[in-house]
């Protein structure tokens, strides 16, 4: 009987933990985590401590704050009398060019310049000055006081709808401007010349490229700006609301309103020609729709998105610089990738310098690296552009196929390309032997199934992509009769005067994951049975391995049977020696201790720092070395963030210094000199690859199970950490661990009902798995090296935790305060300082 009232006790304590805990959330306050089984909130104020704070004016374009709804956006930044806008958006490929080496490239739409009439942002005259990008909403304000005027703009863009909303308050000081102030508000656009090639001087020489047949014209209150030349068809239109403006047109480029009141607020629509056949009626259709819903409703949907975009998931780390770039990416592409195409590797929509891009046309390797990790982060609706574009491309790749001998339904897709399918590099050197794209294109298909367990995305899409690539590698496969093995002749990415190797790593790596993905899909749809016998007949018979000695690494994987000795060509070239674990995924921690496994942790241990394409600290995080994960991630910030607003250059080492305006850049040995200034731009990769990693220090879920903070480093002890991250198999899962690195539970909400595996995250100790609803423990069994496994039921949430513990439900709070100052990393800064610093160079 005391046992039976010690027990009762203890049911009372922890029923009246559990509805203790959610009381919070009854009474309405928010929190960014929809989780009623989890140990922390986190308030919508959190994310506020990661603005990006100027607090002194731009001085370059290049520093401009990144803003987009996923498909119009561009960069927006200081000029002395007011703002400046170079708007993008995401379809406007041109048609190939034979001027520009015949190729498409992503044009930009226009200018928009707001001038005061006074030189407000003057740091001459300037008392005070702000300038924010807020990530938690998606806005950009700028606040400063002059001797001449106090002004604030507050800038951002509709979910949705393409309408860029600029709102302005300019009030002079009397004593300085007594008869007022008119502003002006231009729309213009110079087309320019790109500069594909640049490296090996082959952009066009003709300075007249890409110019244009712009036109522009005055209809009712807008100002209109038409594109019909340069491969492309669009229409921008610009709106002053409730003013009476007068416009004015300046030349066919550039056309003007002036306003003389205090405050305004200016619209501006962006439309197509692969959106409207009427682009210019549609452009005002959706100004007028704006000016009817109000900017106050546009604003609300806006913030309403952005809620629900930040609660999909969260990182707490040990670093708060690193945790900011994080938070960056995750912003930057939820503005840049919803439209039609996949983001641009080069640039996104943040490019400043019109059409200046130095990689014209896409590649795979660099393309995909933006689309690394966002299942991970849960933003699975942000990799369908990646996805939807490269299906369609599917009758393009066929033709290629056949035209490169294979006999079957297969795809082969080339290195560079264009998204609307032209397989531009199929006869490049070594690119037309290239055969890798495919097939790692072939493993994000099957991530967003197994993230998201969509069974109908499985069917009519995943695998028709799959099998399709697999095919390719099944009739390009040799049978060697003395080895009695399969055998391949391709090139190795990158490298360049080598026609074919024997054997490359990367696309053994590639064959075997693929395989395997195809098999456990047609498994799953109950099809293709002779398939399945045959791919794992091919898996079985595949080529060995090989390990030898360098003398710089250790042992490491060998990069082909036949391969060129120059350093060019070494195990580390595109990360060969490690592709084995990323992006292949074909082994894990599970495998860390195997003779693999330490030939991919010599490639790792080799050097601490990487190239802005090399996805080494994600290797280092998937075979959980996690000290050497952040090194490279802090060092790779370090060499690679050129820009104060955190955007990176995908060419390590240049520019070195962007302050530098004498910079020159030196193209075919000196014979041709370009201003370093002039060719600046930003690049995806290194930022996609840096939070990639993140997610893979703080939740893995590649080898058949759950590991919640399997590559923490040392340098985050006794620090508290936390997440909620998606997982394979449709699992929402969240994770605390305390300042004295104790993990306090696992919570875990199963979307589709499927299986639960879980590595114990308290090694040989007993666990309890406790069901949400009903407060009650369930069943589970260990199985494989401490492995919890429970069956679980869809939209319902566990609680895993030790058997010696009861679970505990919204105890940590996380919030944050709005940052005030830029935040430093050693000698780079996130941010602009006060005052006036031109640099070393200037």
């Amino acid at each position: 009987m005391k046992n039976y009232f010690i027990l009762l006790l203890i049911s009372c304590i922890f029923l009246f933990s559990f509805k203790g805990k959610h009381k919070d959330k009854e009474h309405g306050e928010e929190t960014l985590i929809q989780m009623k089984s989890s140990s922390f909130k986190v308030l919508p104020s959190y994310l506020s401590k990661h603005d990006i704070v100027f607090l002194s004016p731009t001085q370059l374009e290049a520093e401009g704050f990144p803003m987009g709804n996923g498909d119009l956006g561009g960069m927006i930044w200081n000029h002395e009398n007011g703002i400046e806008i170079q708007i993008n958006k995401n379809d406007l490929w041109s048609e190939p060019d034979p001027r520009e080496n015949d190729f498409s490239s992503l044009r930009h739409c226009g200018r928009l310049k707001i001038d005061f009439g006074a030189p407000v942002f003057s740091w001459i005259h300037m008392s005070d000055f702000e300038g924010r990008l807020s990530l938690a909403d998606g806005e950009v304000t700028y606040r400063a006081n002059t001797a001449y005027s106090k002004t604030n703009i507050s800038t951002w863009l509709s979910h949705g709808k393409n309408v860029w909303v600029i709102e302005c308050e300019n009030l002079p000081e009397n004593k300085f401007m007594k008869d007022g102030l008119i502003s002006t508000i231009s729309l213009e656009r110079i087309g320019s010349r790109s500069f594909s090639g640049w490296y090996g001087g082959n952009f066009p020489k003709q300075v007249d490229v890409a110019i244009g047949n712009t036109i522009t014209q005055v209809q009712g209150k807008d100002i209109i700006l038409e594109e019909t030349g340069a491969g492309v068809n669009f229409v921008v239109a610009c709106r002053i609301l409730d003013n009476e403006s007068l416009p004015s047109k300046i030349s066919s480029h550039r056309i003007e309103l002036k306003n003389t009141n205090k405050k305004f607020t200016v619209l501006v629509s962006v439309v197509t020609i692969k959106e409207s056949s009427n682009p210019k009626d549609a452009a005002i259709a959706l100004l007028d729709e704006a000016e009817q819903t109000t900017v106050q409703q546009l604003k609300k949907e806006k913030n309403e998105w952005y809620n629900s975009f930040w609660s999909k998931s969260f990182v707490k780390l040990g670093d708060d610089y690193l945790e900011n770039i994080y938070y960056l990416r995750r912003y930057l592409m939820g503005a840049g990738s919803q439209g039609k195409y996949p983001i641009n590797f080069n640039g996104g929509l943040w490019r400043w310098n019109r059409d200046v891009l130095n990689w014209v046309i896409p590649h795979h390797w660099n393309t995909q690296q933006q689309y690394w990790g966002l299942c991970a982060q849960n933003d699975c609706d942000l990799m369908s552009p990646y996805l939807n574009t490269y299906f369609n491309m599917i009758p393009f790749a066929e033709e290629l196929a056949k035209e490169k001998g294979a006999t079957s339904d297969a795809i082969l897709i080339t290195e560079a390309h264009d998204f609307d399918g032209r397989q531009v590099s199929k006869n490049w050197g070594s690119m037309k032997h290239n055969y890798i794209p495919a097939s790692q294109i072939a493993a994000l298909f099957w991530d967003y199934y197994d993230y998201t367990r969509d069974i109908q995305f499985l069917k009519d899409k995943a695998y028709v992509f799959m099998t399709k690539a697999a095919n390719f590698y099944l009739d390009k496969l040799e049978w060697d009769n003395n080895k009695k093995e399969y055998f391949l002749l391709a090139s190795m990415q990158e490298s360049e005067g080598i026609q074919y190797v024997k054997n490359p790593i990367t696309d053994r790596n590639s064959i075997e994951a693929l395989l395997k993905n195809c098999i456990t899909a047609a498994t799953i749809l109950n099809t293709d049975h002779d398939k399945i016998k045959k791919w794992k007949y091919v898996l079985e018979n595949l080529w060995e391995r090989r390990i030898e000695h360098f003398d710089d690494i250790g042992d490491a994987i060998v990069p082909a049977d036949e391969y060129f000795t120059d350093k060019r060509y070494s195990p580390l070239v595109w990360m060969n020696g490690g592709s084995i674990a990323f992006p292949s995924g074909v082994i894990g921690i599970d495998e860390k201790n195997t003779a693999l496994g330490k030939a991919v942790a010599n490639v790792v241990k080799c050097r601490e720092h990487t190239n802005a394409h090399y996805p080494t600290p994600i290797v280092a995080a998937r075979i959980g070395m996690g000290d050497e994960a952040l090194t490279y991630l802090l060092n790779g910030i370090k060499i690679h963030q050129m820009y104060p607003q955190g955007l990176m250059t995908n060419v390590t080492g240049y520019p070195d210094n962007i302050y530098n305006l004498k910079s020159v850049h030196d193209l075919l040995d000196g014979a041709y000199r370009i201003r370093s200034h002039a060719f600046f731009q930003c690049g995806l990769e290194p930022i996609s690859n840096y939070a990639t990693t993140v997610n893979e220090m703080m939740l893995q879920s590649n080898e058949g199970k759950i590991r919640v903070f399997p590559a923490v480093p040392k340098a985050w002890d006794n620090t508290p950490l936390a997440f909620k991250l998606l997982a394979r198999g449709a699992f929402l899962v969240l994770s605390e661990r305390n300042d004295k690195n104790e993990i306090i539970q696992v919570s875990i909400k199963s979307l589709e009902g499927n299986t639960c595996k879980l590595q114990n995250p308290w090694p040989d100790q007993e666990v309890s798995v406790y069901l949400m609803d009903t407060k009650h423990q369930i069943k589970n069994k260990i199985i494989d090296s401490d492995v919890i496994s429970f069956n679980t039921k869809p939209g319902t949430e566990y609680i895993i935790c030790r058997a010696s513990d009861k679970p505990v439900l919204q105890k940590s709070i996380y919030s944050g305060e709005p940052n005030k100052a830029p935040k430093r990393l050693g000698d780079k800064i996130l941010g602009k300082e006060s005052g006036w610093d031109m640099g070393p160079d200037y």
